[in-house]
């Protein structure tokens, strides 16, 4: 694992807004693994999820049942993260649970309030969100 990715280094500055599309994206990548496994009676298999933390950067992989990623995507604040990948989201989220391969991170705050407008969209990079400007840093270009 590259000790950059996923840490607090890899999404400095970044506000609430990026983090949660950053996030958005790679849940929308697994979404399509998901659908894909099911598609070919995979579901009791373990199949290569994408860690979706907040760093654009991140291509880790988490080996995991479509089972266990359903259990995730709960609630659509819930993320997937490598352990100790839940630094990039620069206090936007917080740990809900721990497995020994993963953890489940719940987006809080602004960030909260975007990845729930952004669940189930297609293009969550160029969705239109209500954004509090106030979670935003001045050097940060979204």
């Amino acid at each position: 694992m590259d000790e950059d990715h996923g840490s607090d280094q890899s999404t400095a500055g970044l506000s609430a807004e990026r983090i949660a599309r950053n996030d958005a994206i790679f849940r929308h990548a697994n979404e399509q693994i998901e659908a894909a496994a099911e598609a070919q009676e995979m579901e009791d298999r373990v199949v290569p999820f994408i860690c979706e933390c907040a760093d654009p950067a991140c291509r880790e992989l988490i080996p995991m049942t479509t089972e266990e990623y359903r259990e995730v995507r709960q609630d659509a604040r819930w993320f997937l993260n490598i352990p100790g990948h839940e630094a990039s989201a620069q206090g936007w989220a917080q740990v809900v649970r721990r497995h020994d391969r993963y953890l489940v991170v719940e987006k809080i705050g602004p960030a909260g309030e975007i990845a729930e407008q952004l669940e189930g969209h297609p293009d969550p990079a160029t969705a239109k969100v209500d954004v509090d400007h106030r979670s935003r840093r001045r050097d940060d270009p979204v």
